[in-house]
Parts: structure tokens; sequence; C-alpha cells
């Protein structure tokens, strides 16, 4: 074989070729794999805390479950339980604060909660508060066989 017959290309071009073909591949997401479609995420939220936690209504996000008397305003759930979950805010950009005594509750501490069917204390299908520290986020992506 001989190499006098071949040209060899200047390490320049070949970047060049290199950062279009990755720059169209990053706007062209589908131009790789166009057989992917978009897959549903199903969202998960576990409770984590020992001892277990309380869902709480909007107008109740900032007291103690000790504090709600009404049971239709909170629901208590045990540690491990899963909820599966439709939307879920973490009120990053939430001000909102409360302040008792030395006590200070702050929204974004807590995630804002629909849930995908009621919470089994109360057969509403609300909003709710959780505590962020009490739970964690979970995501499963179903597999299609």
């Amino acid at each position: 074989m001989l190499i006098d017959n071949f040209r060899l290309h200047s390490r320049k071009l070949i970047c060049c070729l290199g950062i279009v073909g990755a720059s169209l591949g990053t706007m062209i997401p589908h131009a790789a794999y166009p057989q992917t479609t978009s897959v549903p995420v199903i969202r998960i939220l576990r409770v984590t805390v020992a001892g277990g936690t309380t869902f709480k209504l909007q107008e109740n996000w900032f007291r103690q479950s000790t504090e709600i008397t009404d049971n239709n305003k909170k629901c208590g759930v045990r540690t491990g339980e899963k909820f599966f979950v439709s939307s879920i805010s973490d009120n990053r950009n939430n001000n909102a604060e409360y302040r008792e005594g030395n006590r200070v509750e702050k929204a974004r501490d807590y995630y804002t909660v629909t849930f995908d069917s009621p919470l089994p204390c109360n057969r509403t299908n609300q909003t709710w508060y959780i505590f962020k520290n009490h739970v964690e986020q979970l995501q499963a992506i179903p597999i299609r066989r």
C-alpha cells in the first residue's frame, strides 16, 4: 500500500468537522436516533423520616401537625410509604415566611405536591405541603416490552 497516494487532513479541518458534527447533534437531537420517543417519567415521594410525617393543606403549611385540629387539613403518613405524584414544586423562589417566637418556617423548605390519587386519609384530590427533609423524590421510567 502506498502512503504517498493518500492525503492527510490537517488537524484544524478535523477539529472543525468535529465541532460542527457535535453542534448539529445537539441542535437536532433526533437526527442520530429517530426512533427515540419521549418516555413518561413516574414521580414518587417516599417518606424517609423516622416516625413518619404529615402532609398539610396550603393554609396550614407553616403549622406543626399537633397545632392542626381539623383532620381534614392534615394527613399523617408512615416512614417508607410511597405516593405517586402528578405535580411537585420545590418552592425555591417562594420567600413566604411564618414567624412565631423563635420559630421561623419558610415556604421554600416545603414541597407543594399534587398526587395522582387522593391520599388515603383525605379523599379529595388537593394540593398538599410536605417538609422537604421528611421525604425523598424518586423517579421511575416504565419499561416497554
